[in-house]
């Protein structure tokens, strides 16, 4: 345990490949929140302030700050931007036209009185396209075709027709 935290400490002593006054110019030009502080950080370091105070005024935790150095000691001043909006996300589970395939299917149900749940939705893309999907992600097809995710009310099994209306009429 002594010996990966030599290790740590090192990492904060180790010299940098730019100066202070670079990612103090870095910090003054940016108008990114998360490239001013990760300038700050490096200015900081770079200044050779103690990692307490340097950790202090960042705030940043220890290990963010080690996973940033490692970041910085591969890809140099490129670490120090944010990324995020490179980031497609996840790929989209159904492609366009399976998506106008289902809505198509939902609308056309609609029309004669069918309303589908999540499930039925989960089922019929497994059928139809072969590709399993989370039951939470069903509703997201069902919005996506104009449908709230509904599930008809209950109907009790002995519920008699003729006084439920005879009820209704009462009124």
């Amino acid at each position: 345990m002594v010996y990966s935290k030599r290790i740590k400490q090192s990492a904060f002593t180790q010299p940098l490949q730019h100066s202070a006054e670079d990612f103090w110019s870095l910090f003054e030009a940016s108008t990114c929140a998360v490239e001013r502080r990760r300038a700050l950080f490096f200015a900081l370091l770079a200044e050779q302030r103690p990692q307490r105070e340097i950790l202090s005024l960042s705030r940043y935790s220890r290990v963010t700050a080690y996973h940033l150095l490692g970041r910085y000691r591969e890809q140099g001043l490129a670490a120090l931007q944010d990324g995020r909006q490179s980031n497609r996300g996840a790929p989209t589970l159904l492609t366009p036209a399976e998506q106008q395939r289902l809505a198509a299917q939902l609308h056309d149900d609609f029309e004669r009185g069918i309303v589908w749940e999540g499930k039925q939705v989960q089922t019929w893309i497994q059928q139809e396209f072969g590709k399993d999907v989370y039951l939470g992600r069903t509703y997201e097809f069902m919005r996506a075709a104009g449908f709230s995710p509904q599930k008809p009310r209950p109907q009790h099994v002995k519920g008699d027709e003729e006084a439920k209306e005879v009820f209704r009429t009462k009124g």
